[in-house]
């Protein structure tokens, strides 16, 4: 679990971070969960790759803020209305969604967040965001 939820981060991370570096600029945005922030019975591996993942991202946005790197950490609270979770068990996943009564989160919606993190101006960058249907409970 930790390979997927933190290592694969980490290795993606440092090669983007060798070209930002030389270019003086780069946005990295890391995608986390609520496990991000607190554990759940069962997520016990999910939640520490997911912590590790929120600490890393926080970490890395204040050792290259100055060099004009934003780097931010999104926390996705929710299934995604998209493919994977529609097409998963053989279509049990989209009857999963539309019955947990948020319909999932939106692509759309969540990429316009992403290319709003892209375009904010160094003057005043997002170093984390938080993405939830706005009927989830918190």
């Amino acid at each position: 679990m930790w390979q997927s939820t933190f290592l694969s981060a980490y290795l993606v991370s440092q090669s983007c971070l060798k070209i930002f570096k030389e270019q003086n600029h780069g946005t990295l945005i890391f995608t986390g969960a609520s496990a991000s922030l607190r554990g759940k019975p069962f997520f016990a591996a999910f939640t520490m790759g997911k912590s590790a993942l929120r600490a890393y991202a926080l970490n890395l946005a204040q050792i290259y803020k100055k060099q004009g790197i934003h780097i931010a950490h999104v926390i996705i609270d929710g299934m995604v209305n998209g493919d994977r979770i529609n097409k998963a068990l053989f279509g049990l996943g989209r009857l999963a969604r539309l019955t947990r009564g948020t319909g999932g989160l939106n692509l759309d919606a969540i990429a316009e967040n992403y290319w709003m993190l892209y375009l904010q101006s160094p003057e005043l960058w997002t170093h984390e965001l938080d993405l939830r249907p706005y009927q989830e409970k918190f």
